[in-house]
């Protein structure tokens, strides 16, 4: 489809973890489509995600939609079984920035990653939602899961270096910062839109 008009009918439902990305795709006239997103925090408890989820593509009868998530929630598959509605393909939102190849091998090799999105919440993500109310319970686990944290940084805003070092402190773990091209996010749903025309 590149280089071709895209369908006026088509909405892209996203995370709100890409919100400041595809902002600044739209303002360098790469992603046309217009978009809708959910608070990025229901990742936290799939059964509100797939709750809001439902509830937001039902609402947008009529129209193709792109589902701009990765597995977030189990029944992701039902929401793309429906006419019309189609996801990007990736396991989540790291693998969409990332690439598949890179995610893997960095996954292997131990990463635990990063968007902006999250790292300006980073606080809300690991004392609230996760339940490391301390960096001796954040240690524990991460540790054991983990051998390092790498920031994706998409350009979008400054590299937080404050932020990460702090973060950095209170998991124990080292942090890197690799720049990623958020461009992937546009090639993924004109990926998806091809599905439409087959």
């Amino acid at each position: 489809m590149r280089g071709e008009a895209m369908p006026a009918d088509v909405l892209v439902v996203s995370c709100g973890i890409f919100r400041d990305e595809l902002a600044a795709l739209g303002r360098a006239g790469k992603f046309p489509w217009p978009v809708r997103f959910l608070d990025s925090m229901l990742h936290m408890e799939p059964e509100r995600l797939e709750q809001a989820l439902t509830a937001l593509v039902q609402s947008l009868a009529g129209q193709r939609i792109v589902l701009l998530f990765g597995d977030c929630q189990a029944r992701m598959d039902l929401l793309t079984s429906r006419e019309g509605v189609c996801r990007v393909k990736g396991h989540n939102c790291c693998e969409l920035v990332l690439g598949r190849e890179e995610y893997r091998r960095l996954r292997k090799e131990g990463a635990f990653f990063l968007l902006p999105e999250w790292t300006a919440r980073w606080r809300e993500v690991f004392r609230e939602r996760l339940g490391f109310v301390t960096p001796e319970s954040a240690r524990l686990f991460m540790q054991e899961m983990h051998r390092r944290i790498i920031y994706l940084d998409t350009g979008v805003v400054p590299v937080p270096t404050e932020t990460l070092a702090e973060i950095g402190c209170y998991v124990g773990l080292p942090v890197e910062v690799k720049a990623v091209a958020p461009d992937r996010l546009a090639d993924a749903v004109r990926k998806a839109l091809e599905g439409f025309n087959e």
